[in-house]
């Protein structure tokens, strides 16, 4: 059967991917939609699936096409006429919202005025790069097929899901997300925050663990990350720090602060590593502060975090799901909890990382760890790490990776029969 992947940024394709590779393992047919402004060529993992012979890279606005083409390719009758041209049977999408209200019932009038209101927004957004990623989902609804909403990435946080100007506000009307098939979760805590704050239905949201963990592509991806060259003295501590969203309640002050101690550390080779998606977190505001010097800092932003991680001995992360990434490399997580106001996985997970209550607490272990007393993640906190961030709660380790797949093959399947 023939699946449909829309990916719009760089973390679409790192938690997205390992499906449409199980799927192409399988034997099945895979077409990518790469929405304008990303592009996929040095894409490592896009340039891995290319060599499959059943996977279809189709860009909406590749780079030298007429505005006329990408405009074209940018609208609704394009991915309507792409479903039904190509037989997909499955859409898949990155986490967002979804369908307007009406789509329950489309012979209504409610309905027929929400595809009206689809149709007039992709004229209206036809250069939004988001626009693609819901035209093809109305497509999917109104040609009978199946839309499963994927992770763009797999949150930790425990007392919030979301970023939010409040974040003590008591729900959220995200009712739009349960007209998808499915709508999935990497962790359970995550779907009872749907559950429990969005009104989620229980039917569509569904935990089926971490793809982008999960123990078969951690370690391939491994393998196709390319490699990061650290320049740094033999004897210096290797350490990155992970930019935070900065929207998550984060204590900017208290981060410049941070990193302005640790590129004074005459025993420490500091990188520091900029969010995948730009608008929320860069290293930017660092970089314009008057107090760091970046002729002794390493600016990792553009290197993919798998590599750079690898190259390093200790990683400062704040809030963030790489850690788990950093575990599961056997790598050193400070975990400065003191840095922002929200409660993570690893706060809860005693001995998965070094917890730090503020800068001192950091610069202490790191002297320790360069001393040769570096920490250690026991096998019950790793186990535990794994069963709650990879696993989605289950009580021993599953294949995540053929959970995945079975899933959405029981979507195609449903989708085929109410066709036939």
């Amino acid at each position: 059967m023939s699946y449909a992947f829309v990916f719009r940024a760089y973390p679409d394709v790192d938690h997205m991917a390992p499906l449409a590779w199980k799927l192409l393992e399988e034997g099945e047919e895979v077409h990518a939609i790469v929405s304008p402004g990303y592009e996929p060529h040095p894409d490592y993992r896009l340039r891995f699936l290319r060599g499959y012979p059943r996977f279809h890279l189709h860009e909406i606005g590749p780079s030298g096409a007429g505005a006329v083409r990408r405009l074209v390719r940018s609208s609704l009758p394009f991915a309507l006429w792409f479903v039904a041209r190509r037989r997909v049977r499955v859409v898949a999408v990155e986490w967002g919202y979804g369908l307007n209200e009406g789509y329950e019932r489309l012979r209504s009038r409610a309905g027929l005025n929400a595809v009206a209101r689809s149709v007039a927004g992709s004229v209206v957004r036809l250069r939004d790069p988001y626009q693609v990623r819901t035209n093809f989902i109305v497509a999917a609804r109104l040609l009978g097929r199946g839309t499963v909403c994927l992770p763009h990435g797999l949150s930790i946080k425990l007392d919030a899901a979301v970023r939010s100007d409040e974040p003590d506000a008591p729900s959220y009307d995200w009712r739009d997300r349960n007209r998808f098939s499915a709508y999935v979760l990497n962790t359970e805590h995550h779907r009872q925050w749907f559950l429990e704050h969005a009104m989620g239905d229980p039917e569509v949201m569904e935990t089926w663990g971490s793809l982008r963990w999960a123990p078969q592509w951690f370690e391939l991806n491994r393998g196709l990350a390319p490699a990061y060259r650290w320049l740094a003295v033999a004897d210096q501590l290797r350490v990155v720090f992970m930019v935070p969203k900065w929207g998550n309640r984060v204590n900017a002050d208290a981060v410049v602060d941070l990193v302005t101690r640790l590129h004074q550390l005459d025993f420490v080779s500091l990188a520091v590593k900029g969010h995948p998606r730009p608008e929320d977190g860069s290293a930017d505001p660092l970089r314009s502060h008057p107090d760091l010097d970046w002729q002794r800092i390493h600016d990792a932003t553009g290197a993919d975090s798998v590599s750079v991680i690898a190259e390093a001995d200790v990683v400062i992360d704040v809030g963030s799901s790489i850690g788990i990434e950093t575990v599961m490399q056997r790598k050193t997580l400070v975990n400065p909890s003191y840095l922002h106001g929200l409660r993570t996985l690893f706060d809860e997970i005693p001995g998965s990382c070094v917890v730090a209550s503020s800068a001192d607490d950091v610069v202490e272990y790191l002297r320790a760890h360069a001393a040769g007393q570096p920490h250690r993640v026991d096998d019950e906190a790793y186990a535990d790490l794994m069963r709650r961030a990879v696993y989605g709660s289950r009580p021993q380790p599953f294949d995540v990776i053929d959970n995945y797949y079975q899933r959405v093959r029981d979507l195609a399947a449903v989708a085929s029969a109410t066709r036939s």
